[in-house]
């Protein structure tokens, strides 16, 4: 990996020259400008050369400098919203301190009990016995059945539109099935909405279309069988078909999928699946109240596959850590962005076998990983089993898919071991800054 670089300008960035965009060759014209004026005023010597020494070094660094594959202005605009997002939060209080004659004594728990009628009045009592009573939840009133798969933390209210989901890659077997299917099962088993502060909790809905033409394998993944794409092409009928009429409801997780052709569908004809049929079928879904679509697509850019992407809200590009991958990933991301699909971007490390540094590809593209998932035997054996991997298996792996599906759904509940491991600056992903 350390031999593959391949710049082909994909920062979004036209370099005037230097180097440098245009907007920068203008930061540095005007820094050099300040700088000279500062040299040429009718001041001592002294007095004039430090400050000006001071722009032109401020100057260059504010222009070439790039730590992390970032410019300055990116982390200075990253510490100035980390500032003032804690700016009114008060910061705990100290825990008090231990002198050195003290024990340091943890909380008894105890069940209280009536008094009884026959323990005498003046019963043997001791200091050390005394216990203390921890308050009750804060939904300790309400009923085991709402509260049994429901996170703890308040249910957010769900706003704006449905959105659509697609991971692509263009290079077969990077995980792009594999991925759609964890991360759909994931939101509609753990994602929860309201659709006011005051409603009560519901799960999300959340849809799975298979829309791989050439080899649909989501069939596989959740062991479903039919009815298929297929079925819903070669529907007969007074009236059109009905999408909602062929989606099948995976039980564990409560997704609803469209399942792929059984066959290759390719070419023209009565049995063709193109643009204005998949259109039709997100248009139906989404007045359907589904909150997320996830579409699987094939690999090649088509007609198809091109509109879906353009369609989608959050495009995730998947990598694997290897030279090929990432001679592709410069590929990929060039074709996307020379259809305006550059600002959905977001990437994806798949397979992973041990830690890697992807600050060098990451800097030239303008973006950051969202989620690294690890090299799990954990994956095929599920898949032999036709069972999502995250819903089956616990420890690494898992974490490393509900943290990718965190990225999608930020209110998806994370166990408290592996809540932290979010990045702190994760939602930098959400919007590259490219300055």
């Amino acid at each position: 990996m350390g031999g593959v670089r391949i710049p082909h300008d994909l920062t979004g960035e036209d370099r005037f020259i230097l180097g440098l965009s245009v907007s920068r060759v203008a930061i540095l014209l005007f820094g050099s400008l300040s700088g000279y004026t500062m040299l040429r005023l009718q001041w001592p010597l002294a007095l004039r050369l430090i400050p000006a020494l001071a722009t032109w070094a401020a100057t260059a660094a504010f222009v070439w400098l790039r730590p992390g594959g970032q410019s300055l202005a990116h982390w200075a605009g990253a510490a100035s919203e980390y500032w003032l997002g804690n700016l009114g939060r008060q910061r705990p209080a100290a825990a008090p301190a231990v002198r050195g004659d003290q024990t340091r004594v943890g909380l008894k728990l105890a069940v209280l009990s009536a008094v009884s009628a026959d323990l005498p009045p003046d019963g043997p009592s001791s200091a050390d016995d005394d216990v203390l009573e921890l308050p009750p939840a804060r939904n300790a009133s309400e009923s085991p059945a709402v509260t049994l798969r429901e996170p703890v933390p308040p249910t957010p209210v769900y706003l704006g539109g449905p959105q659509v989901v697609c991971f692509f890659a263009i290079k077969g077997g990077s995980g792009r099935t594999t991925l759609a299917t964890e991360s759909a099962c994931l939101l509609a088993a753990r994602g929860w909405y309201r659709d006011s502060p005051h409603a009560q909790g519901k799960r999300l809905k959340v849809a799975l279309l298979d829309f791989d033409l050439g080899s649909a394998n989501v069939s596989v993944r959740l062991g479903l069988a039919q009815p298929t794409m297929l079925d819903y092409l070669t529907a007969l009928g007074v009236e059109p078909p009905r999408v909602v009429d062929y989606l099948l409801r995976h039980d564990p997780s409560g997704l609803s999928v469209l399942l792929g052709p059984p066959k290759c569908l390719s070419g023209t004809g009565p049995l063709a699946f193109g643009v204005s049929q998949a259109a039709e079928i997100l248009a139906s879904l989404k007045a359907e109240g589904y909150q997320y679509i996830f579409v699987d697509v094939g690999p090649a850019l088509t007609d198809l596959v091109t509109f879906v992407l353009q369609t989608a809200d959050h495009i995730y590009y998947i990598v694997t850590p290897t030279a090929g991958s990432i001679q592709d990933l410069y590929r990929g991301v060039e074709a996307l962005r020379r259809v305006g699909l550059g600002p959905k971007l977001r990437y994806v490390v798949n397979k992973v076998r041990r830690p890697m540094d992807f600050s060098e590809p990451m800097g030239d593209l303008g973006g950051c990983i969202e989620a690294e998932i690890p090299y799990d035997q954990a994956f095929e054996t599920a898949e032999n089993r036709h069972e999502p991997c995250g819903l089956s298996t616990s420890g690494e792996t898992q974490r490393a898919l509900l943290e990718l599906a965190a990225t999608i759904y930020p209110a998806l509940s994370l166990p408290a071991d592996g809540a932290g491991r979010l990045r702190r600056f994760a939602w930098f992903g959400r919007s590259p800054r490219v300055s």
